[in-house]
């Protein structure tokens, strides 16, 4: 029987509220600072919920040659994507062009946001013309809606990935909503271990922080209103919690394959030892209150991993903020690790960056990467009462310095997809 390929990471790159990159993003996260504040975007000031934790520092893709035919077609999140996946694709530092064949891209994207004001101009342009005009205004009007199509399509941003990067091996994109980059992870590690590639550039990106998605959560009560104090709103765990915080950004990671990362003298972050999947098939936007498919996803994944529980000394947990994820998602840690008299570490760093969809379980991962490579678990902010249960070894208020063995990264997407993916500490 032939042994199983073993996988790791060797490339990171981040574009988040708290900054352009990997390094300061990782710094302000480690020390609980909070990227919420007033909407800038667009106008809220009218709105139930005014701010996000929003991507505020500027940067530009158009000095980068092999991109040019794209920018037209990149929407606000997938700029992101794209300059994270070039941070990333640098710090795997690859000296030698990688065989087409052999590198793939699995994507994790949202659904786009069409914005009014386009919706708006474009239908606006029809107006009180002659035929003549009318037929040329329509005319325009589809010309943009394709380009308006292309812009928020799912899939867009992997292809763009692809073409920059030339990658020929396996392409996808994963869609369930806040398990989508999770999900694009664990098809990477598949993809790796069974031979199909012996490099992934595997990620997510994705923006809450817009008018229609915005509007959509706001009218679901799901966000916090909290517009008093946006810093103190994303309080994962604590019993004065109200709802989640919309955020915004990107993560991307290299999943090589160990042998050919040693070969080349690859820096590597960790071991992606393992991964679960599962779905609660309950309800869209409830959990079991069991937490039956967050438990069997953390099982599988520490089974997956070879990892013994006792080995777990972090999980980034979901953490939304939000009252029957926490309490569910708590209950699911107890289940899988308290009864067997384990208590890892566990905190959300939602309550720093809020909620990136799409984008989160990617972001997570990496920071469960970079937990394991300094010996340091960031804290969750906001955590003075929590309702969860006192034995859950929360993170609270500062971070922790410990040498971190394994870490989970949980995801909990609507509809009922979880993904868990399970790091550990190269040897």
């Amino acid at each position: 029987m032939t042994a199983r390929r073993r996988v790791c990471i060797t490339g990171i790159g981040i574009v988040s509220p708290l900054g352009n990159c990997r390094e300061s993003s990782w710094h302000n996260v480690v020390a609980g600072r909070s990227a919420a504040g007033p909407i800038t975007r667009f106008d809220a000031s009218t709105w139930p919920t005014q701010f996000a934790c929003e991507v505020s520092q500027e940067f530009s893709l158009e000095e980068d040659a092999l991109l040019p035919q794209h920018l037209p077609i990149l929407n606000h999140a997938a700029q992101f994507g794209v300059m994270a996946a070039k941070e990333a694709m640098a710090d795997a530092a690859f000296e030698v062009p990688l065989p087409p064949e052999r590198l793939g891209v699995c994507m994790g994207a949202g659904i786009g946001a069409i914005q009014p004001l386009q919706l708006a101009t474009i239908l606006s342009s029809m107006g009180k013309l002659n035929p003549e005009q009318q037929a040329r205004c329509a005319q325009l009007a589809e010309e943009e809606m394709k380009g308006l199509l292309l812009r928020n399509h799912p899939a867009t941003l992997g292809s763009i990935l692809a073409a920059r990067w030339g990658a020929q091996g396996p392409v996808n994109t994963i869609h369930t909503a806040c398990a989508s980059s999770g999900q694009s992870l664990g098809q990477a590690l598949m993809h790796v271990r069974r031979g199909d590639a012996d490099v992934i550039l595997a990620g997510g990106a994705d923006s809450l922080a817009s008018e229609l998605l915005l509007a959509g959560f706001c009218l679901l009560g799901a966000l916090s209103t909290r517009n008093d104090d946006p810093q103190g709103a994303s309080r994962p765990f604590d019993k004065d919690r109200d709802g989640f915080v919309a955020g915004e950004g990107a993560a991307m990671l290299i999943v090589e394959e160990k042998d050919h990362a040693l070969r080349r003298g690859a820096k590597i972050y960790c071991e992606f030892a393992g991964y679960g999947e599962t779905e609660s098939a309950y309800r869209i936007t409830d959990l079991p209150e069991n937490g039956r498919g967050c438990v069997e996803a953390m099982h599988g994944a520490v089974l997956d991993g070879g990892i013994d529980h006792g080995e777990v000394d972090y999980i980034n947990a979901h953490g939304t903020s939000t009252e029957l994820n926490d309490r569910v998602e708590a209950l699911s840690v107890r289940r899988v690790f308290g009864a067997r008299g384990v208590n890892p570490f566990v905190s959300s760093t939602k309550s720093e960056i809020g909620h990136l969809i799409s984008a989160a379980g990617a972001m997570e991962a990496a920071f469960c990467a970079l937990a394991i490579r300094d010996g340091a678990v960031p804290p969750t902010r906001n955590l003075s009462r929590t309702d969860c249960g006192e034995d859950i070894n929360f993170v609270a208020g500062e971070s922790r310095k410990f040498p971190v063995r394994a870490a989970l990264s949980n995801s909990i997407g609507f509809g009922g997809s979880n993904s868990v993916v399970a790091l550990k500490r190269d040897i």
